[in-house]
């Protein structure tokens, strides 16, 4: 009796793990084709690649692995029900574009469920005056909480665009965040606010318009998206956080089984490729990086110029939250620079200006001044600040090194306590001119920058950086 049993329950046994050998075979097989497509995307032109020069292809085979390793870690780490979050961004996972004085952390939620998200800042005050004096320790210059329906460029078609694939569903700020005596905080995230409940609160579930379909539906938040914001590179710290879901503290994860396995691989063969697709027919199509796409006698992204701030052109994402944008293309010549003068009546709480290579990465803002915050770069005597994109050292304040890149694009962001009204939005302009004519456009006061005070400037930079994305 006890020999038939046992035979049966190694019939059993070959049985299933049959099934899980074809299952994971079929999802590794997903994942192998959707590994070979996202590398033939880094030269197909039907995928709109930079042109293949020796750094295009280095960088683009760079930014291939920091997709995978991103998506291993949210596919493989990543559970609605067991909630941590995880960095979307580092100095390996670039891309979207992403702004080199963030740090990026995301954490999956379900939209039945209530989480409660609990942290702890550094000193705040600037939060409330939007000073820059404060000597610190300090909190980011800058903290947004937002609840996001999908993270964009799933699909690898810009028809998810139009469609509001991706939406912000709810967002609390720095300016609104409720902190206690001893700068800690509490926010929850529920499908509905509690009766009674008045402290920091994120809908999960909510009706939203889709402007370009012309709809209103409910939605359901599929992430929370957390953004810290550093101005003061040298003095500014970042947040303590945890994510819980309410109903499973103390719950036990179950081990992990090869259906589940197999359907991770699958879904990131599927993504891999689609992401990067997606972000170059972004580039190509919607931001007219190369060309005027749709004949209207302008590109989006204007070259060696920029278009004026204003709010994205989609609330795609993490995108929006009451920030306004502004971008253009920098094409140059060894002995060129872009001038860019940027005058704001009203000083922003929050500014930025970087560069991005064209796989839509922020270029290596730990060892290059490739990006300038508004601590980074103050006011000028005249009221305007003044970028000054460039291959050399023009040896003034204001240099934004294109670490070699001949070509890119160059993008800001602004935020305020309050919006402005219309007539004192900020105001950008560009003026294309060889490099030695540089100081004919800056304020005669412009303070001169030395190799020595630029390496300081680096050091800094490298400190920073260590210290936002360490990994211990």
């Amino acid at each position: 009796m006890r020999t038939g049993l046992f035979a049966f329950l190694i019939f059993l046994s070959g049985i299933n793990g049959a099934r899980a050998d074809v299952a994971l075979e079929q999802g590794w097989k997903a994942f192998a084709k959707g590994l070979a497509n996202a590398h033939e995307s880094l030269t197909d032109p039907a995928d709109f690649p930079p042109k293949p020069t020796d750094r295009n292809l280095a960088e683009g085979h760079r930014y291939l692995l920091g997709h995978l390793g991103r998506l291993i870690e949210a596919e493989m780490r990543q559970d609605p029900r067991y909630p941590e979050f995880h960095r979307s961004v580092d100095m390996l996972r670039k891309w979207t574009g992403e702004n080199p004085d963030a740090m990026y952390l995301k954490a999956p939620v379900d939209a039945t469920g209530s989480y409660r998200v609990s942290g702890r800042v550094a000193d705040s005050r600037e939060w409330r005056t939007s000073e820059r004096t404060h000597p610190g320790p300090k909190a980011p210059r800058m903290v947004t909480f937002q609840t996001i329906t999908s993270i964009p460029g799933t699909t690898g078609e810009l028809a998810e665009m139009g469609a509001c694939n991706s939406q912000t569903l709810d967002f609390v700020s720095a300016f609104d965040l409720s902190l206690d005596a001893n700068h800690r905080f509490e926010i929850l995230i529920a499908p509905e606010r509690p009766a009674g409940y008045s402290g920091n609160f994120l809908f999960s579930r909510k009706r939203v318009a889709c402007p370009t379909a012309k709809t209103e539906t409910i939605k359901d938040a599929a992430w929370l998206s957390v953004r810290e914001i550093f101005s003061d590179w040298e003095r500014e710290e970042t947040l303590e956080l945890e994510i819980v879901r309410l109903d499973a503290v103390g719950e036990n994860r179950p081990p992990v089984t090869s259906e589940w396995i197999a359907e991770k691989l699958e879904t990131i063969g599927r993504e891999l490729p689609n992401q990067i697709r997606f972000w170059q027919l972004l580039q190509e199509l919607a931001l007219e990086i190369r060309r005027d796409v749709n004949g209207d006698g302008r590109r989006a992204l204007p070259l060696n110029d920029i278009n004026q701030p204003a709010p994205p052109f989609t609330a795609g994402g993490v995108a929006g939250a009451r920030q306004l944008y502004a971008a253009g293309v920098f094409e140059l010549a060894e002995d060129q620079a872009l001038v860019v003068k940027v005058t704001a009546p009203v000083e922003p709480h929050y500014i930025g200006f970087q560069l991005n290579n064209l796989w839509f990465e922020g270029p290596d803002q730990q060892n290059y001044t490739s990006s300038l915050s508004g601590h980074q770069l103050p006011v000028s005597s005249d009221g305007s600040r003044y970028y000054i994109i460039a291959h050399a050292d023009p040896g003034v304040q204001g240099w934004v090194d294109t670490t070699g890149l001949e070509k890119g694009t160059h993008a800001m962001r602004f935020i305020f306590r309050k919006d402005p009204p219309g007539d004192q939005l900020p105001h950008a302009e560009a003026t294309l001119v060889p490099l030695q004519d540089v100081a004919d456009l800056l304020p005669e006061d412009t303070p001169r920058v030395s190799p020595e005070e630029r390496r300081k400037e680096i050091a800094v930079r490298q400190s920073h950086i260590k210290r936002r994305w360490r990994s211990y």
